[in-house]
């Protein structure tokens, strides 16, 4: 799949890839729990943490910087929803039904 430009080599069949998936929305929860509780009011620093959660999960997650130079918090948010869309049609793909129709 491509996201924000760059080639994510990505397979939720693959148990490695779904492990690291799995740490990396364990460590996303932790940052929205940072975010949230941050005391400040700066715009910017609460931007800079956001785009840095995504930016840290699609590393963990992938492997891939693909949110390198992303100033946009918009744009890290539309990426992670891009990449957790791919993920759940690769799910559905791939836990469907197998039928012995298929083999002749």
């Amino acid at each position: 799949m491509v996201i924000c430009g760059k080639e994510v080599n990505f397979k939720i069949s693959n148990k490695k890839h779904a492990a690291r998936l799995g740490n990396a929305l364990k460590t996303l929860e932790k940052g929205e729990e940072k975010v949230r509780s941050m005391d400040t009011k700066d715009l910017f620093e609460i931007l800079d943490v956001f785009i840095g959660i995504f930016r840290k999960f699609f590393i963990d997650a992938t492997g891939v910087d693909v949110l390198e130079n992303c100033e946009d918090a918009e744009e890290a948010k539309e990426a992670y929803l891009q990449f957790i869309t791919d993920v759940s049609e690769q799910k559905k793909k791939f836990l469907s039904p197998y039928s012995l129709d298929r083999i002749k």
